[in-house]
C-alpha cells in the first residue's frame, strides 16, 4: 500500500529542515503526490530532532501508519497553513524530548495562543473590550463584532457578553494562526444584539441604565417594594388590607 502523505499541495519545497517562514501561505490539501513530499520533509525534521524517533516509528510499516494518522490529524484540527506546521517544528526544536511526539502534541504546538502573536489573552482582552481599549487590532476587531454598543452597557461578570466576545475573539486568534487577514466580517449568531434595530436597542440601553440608576439610588425595581419604600419614608402607615376569603 502507497504511503499516504497528505498535507500541502505546492509546499514541497517549502519545508526544509532550518528553512524560516516562506513569504506566502500555502494550503493544505488533499491526498496526491505532491503532498506526500510535505509530510515525508516534516518526519525527516522529525528524525532530526528527535533522536528516539524510532520509538515511535521502529520500521517502514510503522512509519507509513503515522503519516496516514498525521495526514488525517492535520486535516481534522484544521491545520491548513505551512506556518502553522513551522511554528510546531519550532517547538519540537524547543521541546528538550528526545522522544517523537504525538501527533496530539504536534497539533497543539501548531496551534499558539494568543501570546505568541502579540495579542493579549482571553481574559485581559476582555477587560479591554469592556474598558474601551485595545492594545491590540484583535481586541478591536473582536470588540466592534461583539457590538461596542453593547459592550459599554456591560459588566465585568456579564457571562453572556463574556461569551460572545470571547467567540469573536477564537475566531481572530484562528485567522492569526492560520496567518490570514485578522479583519474581516465575523457571522452574528442567532439572536445576536447586532440583529436589533438602533430602536430597539436604544430602549434596552434606556431601560439599563433606568436599572442601574434605580440600584445605585437603592430603590426596589418592583413595584409593590417601591411603593412600600416611598410611604415609609414618608411616615405614611396603610392598614393591609385584608384579603378576600374563599367559599
Amino acid at each position: 500500500m502507497r504511503i499516504v502523505k497528505s498535507v500541502m499541495p505546492a509546499a514541497a519545497n517549502a519545508v526544509r529542515a532550518g528553512q524560516g517562514s516562506v513569504p506566502a501561505p500555502v494550503q493544505l490539501g488533499s491526498v496526491d503526490n505532491q503532498t506526500a513530499e510535505v509530510v515525508e520533509k516534516i518526519f525527516r525534521q522529525l528524525k532530526a530532532i528527535f533522536p528516539a524517533w524510532k520509538t515511535a516509528w521502529p520500521d517502514e510499516k510503522a512509519l507509513g501508519s503515522a503519516q496516514r494518522s498525521w495526514t488525517k490529524g492535520f486535516m481534522d484540527a484544521g491545520i491548513c497553513d505551512i506556518h502553522q506546521v513551522e511554528f510546531g517544528i519550532k517547538q519540537c526544536r524547543k521541546s528538550g524530548s528526545p522522544f517523537a511526539p504525538s501527533i496530539g502534541q504536534f497539533i497543539q504546538w501548531c496551534t499558539p495562543g494568543p501570546e505568541a502573536y502579540g495579542m493579549p489573552t482571553g481574559a485581559d482582552a476582555w477587560l479591554e473590550a469592556l474598558m474601551g481599549t485595545a492594545s491590540h487590532e484583535a481586541v478591536r476587531i473582536a470588540a466592534n463584532a461583539t457590538g461596542l454598543f453593547d459592550l459599554r452597557a456591560a459588566k465585568q461578570e456579564d457571562k453572556a457578553m463574556r461569551a460572545r466576545f470571547e467567540r469573536n475573539y477564537e475566531i481572530v486568534l484562528r485567522r492569526a494562526q492560520a496567518n490570514q487577514p485578522l479583519d474581516g466580517k465575523i457571522l452574528t449568531g442567532i439572536g445576536h444584539d447586532s440583529q436589533k434595530t438602533e430602536l430597539e436597542r436604544a430602549e434596552e440601553y434606556a431601560n439599563l441604565r433606568q436599572a442601574k440608576l434605580l440600584e445605585v439610588q437603592g430603590i426596589p425595581s418592583a413595584g409593590g417594594a417601591a411603593r412600600a419604600q416611598l410611604l415609609a419614608r414618608l411616615n405614611i402607615k396603610r392598614e393591609p388590607q385584608r384579603s378576600k376569603e374563599s367559599f
